[in-house]
């Protein structure tokens, strides 16, 4: 009689998790056998006021409901009138046999349900345009956090890799720990760190990804579809391959190339911006732009695309904004209106050059 009940749909009734189109699947079927009612209704009372909450493993699950049966019969037989009690103890025996299906049903479900258990809770540190911070982590290395950046790690580190995500420019002096390799994820691959320290510049909406070390040895993965051509004097990675970048070497994927070659590079400049320098060695005026509005916190344009590829040669450390920009226009190639909401870059730009 009882085989027809999906128990199943009964533990998702019962625990609350069946969706709309389920629970009309079950009233429907309750309405088509009205005489499981009064089962199921004790059931899900005596269910619902068990002391004990859900346990997380099946044998517990079974204790419960040996527990729960003991108070059905309990209460049933006690209830019940003399001469009856075969219908009780029959009823008990459906109930009992009905509970450990729901028990098995609820269990199930709510297994599939629950999420696999959460890593290490994250912290996020956001820094704004103008802001710059430093940043200790779990195993004591630490990060130099650029304008404009964003890295996520968490509080700490478990498992076989120490991992944290990066979307702006950091600058990462690593403790080392051979047994548990630090990574750097990045949107477009990843760093893994064989040595101590580097700086990574990663910026949404950029052209290009650049990875530089400064001390000891750093692996380069680009994602694949970011290594798919060849370049020409520069080696470039296939797919499968892997960069070994060394001191005063840096890692250039151009995501419009959708390659990566490693070049030398002056470490120490890479990473001025830590000691709040701006060094520009024939930086592209466009690239420059953007470096100062994420370093000031103003918006920076320039009056004519012609000027976007004019480089510029300088450093500056501590200096406004304002004197930055009067240092610029010495160079006589380039003049500047500068006003409490934005910074225009004039000139006749650089066609034809």
């Amino acid at each position: 009689m009882h085989n027809s009940i999906d128990w199943t749909l009964v533990g998702k009734i019962v625990a609350n998790e069946a969706t709309d189109a389920e629970r009309q699947q079950f009233d429907d079927w309750l309405s088509a056998h009205p005489e499981q009612k009064p089962l199921l209704d004790n059931l899900r009372r005596f269910w619902l006021t068990a002391d004990a909450k859900l346990p997380n493993d099946p044998l517990d699950m079974a204790r419960a409901f040996e527990r729960l049966q003991q108070r059905i019969e309990n209460e049933k037989v006690d209830e019940s009138p003399a001469g009856s009690r075969w219908r009780v103890r029959r009823w008990v025996g459906w109930a009992a046999a009905a509970s450990v299906a729901i028990a098995v049903g609820v269990w199930s479900w709510l297994q599939i349900q629950t999420p696999a258990p959460q890593a290490a809770a994250l912290v996020e540190q956001i820094n704004q345009k103008g802001t710059r911070s430093q940043i200790r982590l779990a195993d004591g290395s630490v990060v130099w956090l650029n304008a404009d950046s964003h890295l996520r790690f968490p509080k700490a580190f478990t498992g076989n890799l120490r991992e944290v995500t990066l979307e702006g420019e950091a600058f990462f002096k690593v403790t080392p720990n051979p047994k548990q390799p630090f990574v750097v994820r990045l949107a477009t691959g990843s760093v893994r760190v064989l040595g101590t320290s580097f700086n990574i510049r990663a910026y949404p909406g950029d052209t290009t990804v650049e990875t530089s070390v400064v001390t000891g040895r750093v692996a380069f993965i680009a994602k694949p579809a970011a290594t798919e051509q060849k370049t020409g004097s520069k080696s470039a990675t296939t797919q499968k391959d892997t960069l070994l970048l060394t001191p005063n070497t840096k890692a250039i994927q151009s995501l419009t190339r959708h390659s990566v070659a490693t070049e030398p590079t002056v470490a120490v400049n890479q990473i001025a911006w830590t000691e709040s320098k701006l060094v520009f060695r024939n930086t592209p005026m466009g690239e420059v732009a953007k470096t100062l509005e994420r370093w000031y916190g103003t918006p920076v344009t320039l009056e004519r695309e012609s000027l976007r590829h004019c480089p510029l040669t300088g450093t500056f450390q501590n200096q406004s904004l304002r004197e930055v920009m009067n240092l610029i226009a010495m160079t006589n190639r380039f003049q500047y209106e500068l006003t409490p909401s934005q910074v225009t870059i004039k000139g006749p730009g650089c066609d034809g050059q």
